[in-house]
């Protein structure tokens, strides 16, 4: 599908006066509407005015810098009764992405490969909703909102990064929010006892902490050390590719900084899953880049990642109220083939599956039905089939394949000239460290952290639409007969 924008018609000559006015009459009305909050204030109408500014600036802005803002503000969500606001935001980029098609100012949506198994994993699921309970109706759309919500992300987010410089740009806005959500991972770490669920709503001087605290496990916005780790496994290696590339001093001192910030945070989530996940996905991009590798380049790096990883573990185990993860790396048993911290959910997720093997559960896994109580299941690939059962399972294998195939590298250097074709090397690798990590926990049980792998699986898409929009015009030019 050819992405070229149709001919736009010459703008009226009133037209720049009826735009400055209308910005003239919005920014007016938003004063008066804010004196009177503040003589009298209304919880309701702050917000609403905030989405009304949000949709005037998102409509001046490029979409890409309107998807740049939706990744700051993911990581902060606030309740809604439909969700919560990022959804909504996912909503009002949709509308104005939508507007602007039809108004020719934006390309039209383009196909891809992902499309068809997410619309089919979106099938199992609605098709899911037969077997589930009556009191977890409510609660199953609610939650089944926000995966569409999510999915939602995915189309839009792909389907309008369509230039090397539209990725860089969100990527940029992206490691800032991994510093956000870093930044708050400390205060919790300094602040011990704080309820992080009532941070980001609640002021500070409120919050009561307490030092007597020991063995600390930091999860940030997500209240969840497990996914934290994962977050900061993921996002070490984007803030690793952002150093690499970069082509100055200040920001190659940013970068470096934030690597050595989301590092930092992972140890002090001590959590052994994330950490092995990152080691594997390492090795996997090594492997893809051997050929630019040389033996005393590799041999200092893993100097540097062993001795850094040592004095990390060190300060975090006695300086601060985390515990030590290499002590709990170190004394871990396994059962057979089972991690002893999963010998006994696994097993109660899998005969649970065997309840409706074929269509599942519902979206909402709930940990008490009838009068039996569940754990959860520490595995997505158990959660999925207990949710959509057997089918839906085999069907998001088939979406994570397919999201695999489209970030194949089309380059072995990190610091080509192929800004994109670099970047799929990354993108490469965090699949593999989500996939490996996603065996011993779930993404799905945080509505807040869900949202940020499908916005990762959306830059991982668009990388890989550019890189095929820009082969299909070599392979146009190829003489008939000539090798591929």
């Amino acid at each position: 599908m050819s992405n070229a924008l149709p001919p736009t018609r010459q703008p009226r000559r009133w037209t720049g006066l009826f735009d400055r006015v209308g910005v003239v009459a919005l920014v007016a009305a938003a004063g008066v509407v804010l004196g009177q909050q503040y003589v009298a204030p209304n919880k309701r109408v702050i917000p609403v005015l905030a989405a009304i500014l949000l949709f005037g600036l998102a409509w001046r802005a490029d979409l890409a810098t309107a998807i740049g803002v939706l990744a700051l503000a993911l990581p902060f969500p606030r309740p809604t009764v439909f969700g919560n606001t990022n959804l909504a935001f996912v909503l009002l980029l949709l509308v104005i992405w939508l507007l602007r098609v039809t108004l020719s100012r934006s390309s039209p949506p383009r196909s891809s490969p992902v499309h068809v198994p997410l619309l089919a994993v979106f099938v199992c699921y609605v098709v899911s909703f037969y077997n589930i309970a009556p009191a977890d109706l409510g609660p199953g759309l609610m939650k089944f909102g926000l995966m569409v919500g999510s999915w939602l992300m995915f189309v839009v987010v792909a389907g309008n990064l369509r230039t090397p410089r539209d990725l860089e740009r969100v990527l940029v806005f992206q490691a800032i929010s991994v510093f956000s959500v870093c930044l708050i991972a400390v205060y919790e770490v300094t602040h011990p006892g704080v309820n992080m669920a009532r941070f980001l709503y609640t002021p500070l001087e409120s919050f009561q902490t307490d030092t007597s605290l020991t063995n600390i496990r930091v999860g940030s916005v997500f209240s969840d050390f497990e996914l934290l780790c994962e977050y900061c496994a993921l996002n070490s290696l984007l803030a690793m590719f952002l150093f690499v590339r970069a082509r100055s001093l200040i920001p190659r001192l940013a970068f470096g900084g934030l690597l050595v910030f989301v590092v930092f945070v992972l140890f002090t989530t001590v959590t052994r899953g994330g950490i092995v996940a990152l080691a594997v996905g390492a090795v996997y991009l090594l492997w893809t880049i051997r050929r630019r590798l040389t033996f005393v380049g590799v041999t200092v790096a893993l100097a540097v990642v062993v001795v850094g990883a040592i004095a990390m573990n060190g300060y975090v185990a006695s300086s601060t109220q985390s515990g030590d993860l290499f002590e709990r790396l170190f004394t871990s048993e396994v059962q057979g083939l089972v991690p002893d911290s999963r010998a006994e959910v696994w097993p109660e997720a899998w005969a649970r599956i065997f309840e409706h093997p074929l269509l599942g559960h519902g979206p909402l896994y709930t940990v008490i039905s009838g009068t039996r109580i569940f754990h959860w299941p520490h595995s997505l690939y158990l959660y999925i089939a207990n949710n959509i059962g057997f089918i839906g399972l085999a069907v998001f294998v088939w979406l994570l394949w397919t999201l695999f195939r489209l970030t194949r590298p089309v380059t072995d250097d990190l610091k080509g000239e192929d800004y994109v074709g670099s970047y799929l090397l990354i993108a490469r690798a965090q699949m593999v460290v989500f996939l490996v990590d996603e065996i011993k926990i779930e993404y799905l049980r945080n509505e807040n952290y869900q949202f940020q792998i499908w916005f990762m699986f959306a830059l991982a898409a668009a990388a890989g639409q550019i890189a095929r929009a820009r082969q299909a015009p070599a392979a146009d030019r190829r003489p008939l007969g000539a090798p591929a």
